[in-house]
């Protein structure tokens, strides 16, 4: 949810190329807002699945489904799923690989982040449950680690937001 806190890429070259490098520091990011923090908080939970977990980041995995898609792949000028592939742009492709692995029975699907290649996790409608597993995490000041880890690298400004408390139900 973060990622839409960046600069656009194609706004700041085209700024660039019309004022000079200079005018680079002109486009900054847009904070992460207050009100975004005091909206949002993380809770740790455990997740327990209906079905197996399909691990895309898994080659044998991939060239399996692969190999039982090969028109739909070829269709699409696609050589290979490679990881990359895994996560397009393309839905028919990943909504038509994502139907059969739920019709054959799957919870959830494990696949590299478009942004960061970590590890994110779909789970198949009525396939999967969670169950809190800790505290939920306040996104407020001073902000968590969970929080920094994200966004110091992206270079993004957080507002303030002084925590209003302890209570995490979204009630003021």
């Amino acid at each position: 949810m973060l990622a839409d806190f960046r600069p656009n890429l194609g706004a700041l070259r085209r700024h660039v190329e019309r004022y000079g490098p200079a005018a680079a520091e002109d486009l900054t990011s847009q904070p992460v807002t207050a009100r975004w923090r005091t909206q949002h908080i993380l809770v740790p939970v455990v997740l327990r699945l209906d079905g197996p977990l399909i691990n895309l980041t898994d080659i044998s995995t991939r060239q399996e489904i692969e190999e039982g898609h090969i028109e739909l792949l070829v269709e699409y000028g696609m050589d290979h799923l490679d990881v990359h592939e895994v996560t397009t742009s393309r839905r028919v492709i990943t909504q038509t690989i994502a139907a059969d692995l739920f019709d054959r029975g799957a919870g959830a699907v494990r696949f590299p982040s478009r942004l960061d290649g970590q590890a994110c996790l779909a789970v198949f409608e009525k396939r999967g449950t969670v169950e809190a597993a800790g505290n939920p995490i306040a996104l407020t000041d001073p902000p968590p680690e969970p929080l920094t880890k994200v966004t110091a690298p992206w270079g993004l400004e957080l507002e303030p937001a002084p925590a209003a408390g302890n209570d995490h139900s979204g009630r003021a």
